[in-house]
């Protein structure tokens, strides 16, 4: 038969409740370090959905890093960005751009019309139209086809032809943008057609 253990001392419940305390520092600390370590990798999350969104929208990293110098692990390995020289000027840019689906969703020569006005300045030297929303299946006859179609410059209405192509969306976006004799852009155009 053996001996109920004895009562701890208050000498020994006195250390295991400092210890306990001790402990609790401890991981109050850690989990305050925790915190402020999210809060850094937030940040830094949202300032490369900031890069990312420049870069898809067309803007281009300046000033490049030496890759094994000062940030090896930014992606982008740049210190600022600029904007692709948009031609900032009023009336720059087509007017109301539209695009009308013609054809069926399934049918064998589905194509989009588009028109606009031309930009109050006169025409531009050309203009580049661009798919930017709604998935279109390439036609393997033409793999390399990529919707970003030059345009001529005096015309206001552009038939893009999708023969062979399949439409597999109910809604696209487009952008028309004006280009001058010096290669500047306008802002976007946008059209959203429906299939």
């Amino acid at each position: 038969m053996s001996t109920p253990p004895e009562d701890p001392t208050y000498e020994e419940l006195k250390a295991k409740r400092d210890q306990l305390l001790l402990d609790k520092a401890a991981l109050t600390t850690e989990r305050d370090q925790l915190k402020a370590d999210k809060t850094a990798l937030t940040a830094e999350r949202d300032q490369l959905k900031v890069e990312r969104d420049k870069a898809l929208l067309g803007w281009r990293p300046n000033n490049f890093y030496d890759p094994k110098g000062d940030r090896p692990g930014d992606p982008f390995l740049t210190k600022s960005w600029e904007y692709n020289t948009p031609d900032p000027r009023p009336g720059s840019y087509p007017k109301a751009f539209t695009g009308t689906f013609g054809g069926t969703q399934n049918g064998a020569t589905p194509a989009i019309t588009f028109t606009w006005t031309k930009p109050t300045g006169g025409n531009p030297a050309s203009y580049e139209l661009q798919l930017h929303e709604g998935e279109i299946g390439v036609n393997p006859a033409d793999p390399a086809r990529v919707f970003r179609v030059p345009v001529a410059g005096n015309v206001v209405t552009f038939k893009l032809a999708l023969t062979g192509h399949k439409i597999r969306a109910k809604q696209y976006r487009f952008t028309l943008v004006a280009i001058d004799d010096a290669g500047r852009r306008s802002n976007p155009a946008v059209a959203v057609v429906t299939a």
